[in-house]
């Protein structure tokens, strides 16, 4: 018994904190999927009226935030550094605009559990950039103190199809 009870407290806290890793696993990949499905929202092509009907920040933002609410993660708040979309993407911290490239800390929601978006089109070269960046807070009290927090970044690049 005595075994058991000092054994268990190390046990607990490796499934405690398997349990934290694989739930920002799990919320980076939700995050993943809602700025893939606001690009390919936005992106959508019209060929019958030759246009664009949801390229904009409100149509985009509706996509995202419908498919983070399926994990139960609160809506996204957009952000716009400047008034001109191209700019108003955060840049990278290493040069990598592909591939969730580490940003500056001010890019990053203040607060856990918020999501931040960022929309980006260019349309000279007809690229929309998608930016979802979260701050993961851990559950467990342990990991909690170790990470205190973890900054999670989802960037998906699609180029605008149509004329």
């Amino acid at each position: 018994m005595v075994e058991f009870a000092l054994s268990s407290v190390v046990l607990l806290l490796l499934v405690s904190g398997l349990v934290d890793i694989g739930r920002a696993i799990y919320v980076s990949e939700a995050l993943s999927n809602a700025a893939r499905e606001g690009a390919r929202h936005g992106i959508w092509y019209d060929s019958s009226k030759l246009s664009h009907p949801y390229l904009n920040d409100a149509q985009i933002q509706s996509a995202v935030d419908a498919e983070l609410a399926t994990i139960s993660i609160p809506g996204s708040v957009l952000k716009h550094l400047t008034t001109d979309s191209i700019a108003s993407c955060p840049t990278p911290t290493d040069g990598n605009a592909f591939h969730n490239p580490p940003y500056a800390n001010s890019a990053y929601p203040s607060t856990s559990n918020q999501p931040w978006l960022y929309i980006c089109y260019d349309p000279a070269q007809r690229d929309l950039n998608v930016i979802v960046l979260y701050v993961y807070a851990p559950l467990t009290a342990m990991v909690n103190t170790q990470f205190t927090t973890i900054r999670l970044a989802t960037n998906v690049h699609m180029t605008v199809q149509g004329s």
